[in-house]
């Protein structure tokens, strides 16, 4: 892993005391910024302020365990990443109607159901890296981008009650905004490190001067505790077998969500990227899992791995495991003062708006470049757009939601049902594409054309990378050209491709000598009086080109075999 050059602290740096709490600091403020849901879930149920302050605090203390477990983990689970854990907005649709069900101890009992679930997920990814290959996984990350945007705009332009916007808070959310991404653009050092931080600071003094100061979910704070340890006597569980599926489709799109969260991460911090390291996702989408079920074993809002952290590392250029340490020690700390985290959560809504809209551009880019970083044929393309269309459809039409039963309600969200569409459609559309093809070329001449464009073909239908496609034709057409050119052949030449999602298998097949894969290239003497000259350099070129190349010859058949790694 080689760190990009616009990184200034990279992955296994250390930076210094100074940038490691400031970084911490900020990954904490966006944290609290959206912790919304466990105030949200305290007022479904009718909590009282000390059960209130005890599920709030939980909460905190769930987002540190898991930015800990993220970046430290051990035994396949953890992602290895600065992926710090936030309250999971995804599953506050199917919470609150567990809460409406049966209080908090159903929401606990449904979302520890949902964390195993999730544990059983990270455990079938390699199965199923065929279907969420990186394309999918960008859409998915494409689609979170268009939800976390429309969020802001929808806060930006509806006011607690539904009131238009005023034009003190489109103020505060521009100055926000311009803060934010000027600091990411042009700032230098501790500026640009701390861009969110300062921008959330800056628009909160604004609104503040301006008297804009309502927020999301505002709460009594007279009501919560000033001090102390988060409190047990809430916890109990119960089930409700009918909300299984709406926990368990969550869960899933949540894991998908992941896996392009953390192929974001791969790419942001690796200069030589060119495939998602599987292991890396399976112990981060596991550590989702088991941060899914402490959640609920707490009786806490589910919690998982934060977009919106994870987008502001791109901003800042900071992505340093070690400020886990930071980050998670401040969400012990507020668990603590549960009084302060409360107001610390009153950001104004202006505000949020700004930092969603720019965490939702940085994820839009990042996503487009996973979805487009493979070929892609009409039926991937078929697949892209109709998910994400989905998922516009639904953030245009939310009355769509009441074509379907309650219990079914969560699934037809933006995120749910974009991603429901597409995986199945890519699954479906997997039908008809050969894993091996084949085409056969005269041994007496060659059809350049022809060879690129049954490469491309092949490689737009298996998803392969451009730059593979490019390089396995240009490997093909070296090996045709050398038996053509030194009459190698007695009659026809086949070409057989095989594609695995991890290598490129290339089968030349003829009837006549075999070609010589040189250790060395022939001299330029050589080349000048020795008619075989030129094909020993071709398969010189071809050795070295091909990540393996073998030849192999027996009763008159010549088989050479080349591997492309993907």
């Amino acid at each position: 892993m080689r760190k990009p050059a616009d990184l200034a602290y990279g992955l296994d740096d250390r930076p210094p005391l100074r940038v490691l709490l400031t970084a911490a600091l900020q990954q904490t403020a966006i944290i609290v910024v959206f912790i919304y849901p466990a105030i949200l879930i305290g007022r479904a149920v009718d909590a009282p302020p000390r059960e209130a302050a005890a599920i709030l605090s939980l909460t905190f203390l769930t987002c540190g365990l898991s930015t800990l477990l993220q970046a430290f983990g051990r035994g396949g689970f953890g992602s290895g990443f600065l992926a710090p854990g936030s309250a999971a907005g995804g599953f506050l649709a199917p919470s609150l109607l567990a809460a409406q069900n049966g209080g908090l101890p159903m929401v606990a009992g449904m979302t520890m159901a949902a964390g195993a679930a999730t544990l059983v997920f990270a455990r079938m990814l390699r199965r199923l890296r065929a279907v969420l290959p990186p394309e999918i996984a960008g859409t998915v990350a494409l689609i979170i981008a268009l939800v976390i945007a429309l969020t802001g705009v929808r806060l930006l332009m509806h006011g607690p009650e539904g009131e238009p916007p005023t034009a003190r808070g489109l103020f505060v959310a521009a100055v926000t905004l311009a803060v934010a991404g000027g600091l990411s653009v042009w700032g230098k050092g501790m500026l640009r490190w701390t861009c969110v931080l300062v921008a959330l600071a800056v628009g909160s003094l604004v609104a503040l001067a301006l008297g804009e100061t309502d927020s999301r979910a505002s709460v009594d704070l007279a009501t919560i505790p000033l001090v102390g340890l988060p409190q047990l006597g809430h916890i109990g569980y119960d089930f409700d077998i009918a909300l299984l599926p709406a926990f368990l489709v969550t869960a899933l799109a949540a894991a998908v969500r992941s896996v392009g969260l953390l192929t974001t991460l791969q790419k942001i911090n690796d200069a030589d990227w060119v495939r998602p390291d599987q292991r890396s996702i399976a112990g981060g989408v596991s550590g989702d899992g088991v941060t899914i079920l402490i959640a609920g074993l707490l009786a806490a809002p589910a919690a998982n791995m934060s977009t919106t952290n994870i987008t502001v590392q791109g901003a800042t250029g900071i992505t340093s495991r070690i400020i886990a340490l930071g980050t998670a020690g401040a969400c012990f700390l507020l668990a603590c003062f549960p009084r302060a985290a409360a107001l610390l959560a009153q950001v104004p809504a202006p505000v949020i708006a700004a930092i969603l809209l720019q965490a939702g551009a940085q994820m839009m880019v990042n996503g487009m470049q996973l979805a487009t970083s493979r070929m892609l044929d009409a039926r991937k393309t078929l697949a892209i757009g109709l998910a994400f269309i989905t998922a516009l459809g639904v953030a245009i039409l939310p009355e769509m939601r009441d074509l379907v039963a309650p219990s079914w309600r969560p699934l037809v969200s933006e995120i749910a049902l974009g991603t429901i569409v597409a995986i199945g459609l890519n699954a479906l559309l997997r039908i008809g594409i050969r894993r091996r093809v084949s085409l056969t070329v005269p041994g007496d001449a060659i059809d350049e054309k022809a060879v690129a464009d049954f490469a491309t073909r092949a490689g737009a239908s298996w998803g392969a990378r451009p730059d593979v496609v490019a390089r396995t034709t240009e490997l093909v057409s070296w090996c045709l050209d050398a038996i053509i050119d030194a009459r190698l052949a007695r009659g026809d030449i086949t070409v057989t491709l095989a594609f695995d999602e991890f290598r490129l298998d290339v089968l030349v097949a003829y009837h006549g000598a075999p070609i010589e894969l040189a250790a060395a290239p022939p001299s330029p003497e050589e080349l000048l009086q020795d008619d075989g000259a030129g094909a020993r350099l071709a398969g010189h070129m071809i050795r070295r080109r091909a990540s393996r190349a073998t030849v192999r010859h027996r009763d008159g058949l010549t088989e050479l075999r080349l591997v492309v790694d993907h």
